[in-house]
């Protein structure tokens, strides 16, 4: 017996695995047969290793460099394109054996990697099954739009026309909205902000970005409790536990948190990177985000959504406790939270699923 829905995705930031999680949970709560798949499981590993440290690298070392790559890099038919596309289908071949194996009715991509080698495979007719790519970002950077896609679930705002500006046809760009967990959508609302202000601090997945600076911003800051979740990165809690006992910040301090919607349900604000599903979490559960250090591309994309829609703000990274503090004495938070619900639709991940299942009949090539 086959695989109704195979849903893959690459480790490049945590955002990408939630959106997997996200669009499975909803898959088997239909009753459907679902499979995860990493795609840097069927690459050699020092491939993988190398993509993540470059990403990550390019994130926290050099940011304007990593965004001026970025955007160099958003176009179609680029000088560099053949030589990606050629290295991406060598290395990540196998991706494509795993994925028949599993024979799927229909298969969804939570990155544009997995695009590049199942798209080929689409195009030749290796893979009958549709592919359907997710794009996890307010944005839609050039390389989502890889042929052999049948269809493209995008977020509210921006990423649809922009994807369609790189050559994806507009009859197959959905509004879904990004996929997160059902348990965000459940977050009651903010409501009355009390004057003990409970910050949620996260790094996202890999641990990385100005943690101790934030931290440090609220050594001056009266009655509030922070929870500082510093995801994989060895070594940072303990050296944000100690930057907050020496700035005497009340603060609790983990390494990686499994339960995230309990974690943001008893915030009052979120602190973080705009990474596309922190920022989708958190304007799901209704709470204001300050967002800390975006990098140029993709980050600094979705920071403008959020701020742009009046659900947060962005000030500095050494700036962020005294910034809210003044939203707290404004009695801003509330509002801002409920301008974060409506800025997303509920059920994205529902959205994606019933989108996959209606490509899955009647199956068709993609061209």
């Amino acid at each position: 017996m086959g695989t109704d829905l195979v849903v893959v995705y690459s480790p490049v930031g945590g955002g990408h695995k939630s959106a997997a999680l996200a669009t499975a949970e909803a898959a088997r709560a239909r009753g459907l047969r679902v499979e995860i798949v990493n795609i840097f499981d069927h690459a050699p590993k020092w491939a993988g290793d190398t993509y993540v440290r470059a990403h990550l690298t390019g994130q926290s070392a050099t940011p304007e460099l990593y965004g001026q790559m970025y955007f160099a890099a958003n176009r179609r038919r680029s000088a560099f394109e053949p030589l990606r596309l050629g290295f991406d289908n060598l290395v990540f071949g196998r991706l494509t054996e795993r994925v028949l194996a599993l024979a799927p009715r229909v298969v969804v991509a939570t990155h544009h990697l997995p695009l590049v080698v199942l798209g080929r495979a689409r195009r030749k007719g290796a893979l009958s099954a549709p592919l359907l790519g997710v794009v996890t970002d307010y944005c839609a950077h050039a390389h989502w739009a890889e042929r052999g896609v049948d269809a493209w679930a995008v977020a509210y705002g921006a990423a649809g026309a922009e994807l369609e500006s790189h050559g994806a046809p507009r009859s197959r760009i959905v509004r879904t909205g990004i996929p997160v967990r059902e348990a965000f959508e459940r977050i009651p609302a903010l409501g009355v902000v009390p004057r003990t202000l409970r910050v949620l601090v996260t790094s996202g997945g890999f641990g990385h970005g100005p943690m101790a600076r934030i931290v440090r911003s609220f050594a001056f800051v009266p009655d509030v409790e922070l929870t500082v979740v510093c995801g994989a990165s060895k070594g940072l809690a303990a050296r944000v536990a100690r930057v907050a006992d020496e700035a005497g910040v009340p603060a609790r301090v983990i390494g990686f948190e499994k339960d995230m919607p309990a974690r943001v349900a008893e915030a009052h604000v979120v602190v973080g990177k705009a990474g596309g599903l922190t920022v989708t979490e958190t304007l799901t559960a209704g709470r204001p985000m300050v967002i800390a250090s975006a990098v140029p591309g993709n980050e600094k994309l979705n920071e403008a959504f959020v701020v742009g829609g009046g659900a947060g703000i962005a000030p500095s990274v050494d700036d962020v406790g005294s910034a809210l503090d003044a939203l707290r004495n404004e009695a801003s938070l509330a509002a801002m939270g409920g301008r974060a619900r409506a800025l997303v639709p509920t059920g994205a991940a529902r959205a994606v699923v019933d989108l996959a299942v209606g490509l899955a009949a009647p199956l068709r090539r993609a061209a």
